[in-house]
């Protein structure tokens, strides 16, 4: 069989999209580099060019799966969009596609490790600033109304972390709905219904 040669940044990507769709489903101790390998038609010095270990690669695989949607919140965050509201909402979508992505494997273990939650709290240390200052932004223009932007901001990214991971929250349109109802009633903004 010939091998298809690929610019060696999409072969990683193409591995560790393969390892993350394995590791999910069996967790670390039921996938093997061989069955990663095969399944990308590649050899196996190949995996070793890119990472060192097992070990390494599940590590760079959670991160990857999480740093790269977390990406998407943090320039939502970091933007010049001209509304503070549009920003939180746009935000919330983003992780909300977050959460229906994680959704399939709530309930797998290898997701509840503390290696995944070690990971997401590294992610929360560099995205909860840039929360906290949209926050600020919005109580200096009158839009939110809270004293404390930093336990708001935490309260909101642990609270959040909390339903992607909880197997007790449906994901559906309502429960969409009230969670940006919520989110804005920790900022102490008085919502109307077309607001949301």
């Amino acid at each position: 069989m010939k091998r298809i040669s690929k610019e060696p940044d999409i072969r990683r990507q193409e591995l560790m999209d393969i390892g993350f769709e394995l590791y999910m489903k069996n967790g670390i101790g039921g996938f093997s580099i061989k069955d990663v390998v095969n399944r990308a038609g590649v050899a196996t010095g190949l995996f070793y060019y890119y990472f060192k270990s097992k070990e390494e690669f599940v590590d760079e695989v959670l991160n990857n799966f999480i740093v790269k949607n977390m990406k998407e919140i943090q320039q939502i965050l970091a933007s010049n969009e001209p509304s503070i509201m549009q920003k939180m909402k746009d935000a919330l979508e983003v992780f909300w596609v977050f959460a229906e992505k994680l959704a399939p494997y709530k309930n797998v273990s290898s997701f509840q490790t503390e290696q995944h939650f070690l990971l997401e709290q590294k992610v929360f240390v560099q995205i909860q600033p840039q929360i906290q200052q949209v926050i600020d932004e919005g109580v200096r223009t009158g839009i939110f109304q809270t004293d404390n932007s930093i336990l708001a901001s935490e309260f909101i990214l642990y609270g959040l972390s909390g339903i992607a991971h909880s197997e007790k929250v449906e994901l559906n349109l309502d429960t969409k709905k009230e969670l940006v109802n919520l989110v804005l009633t920790i900022l102490g903004y008085n919502q109307r219904e077309e607001d949301i």
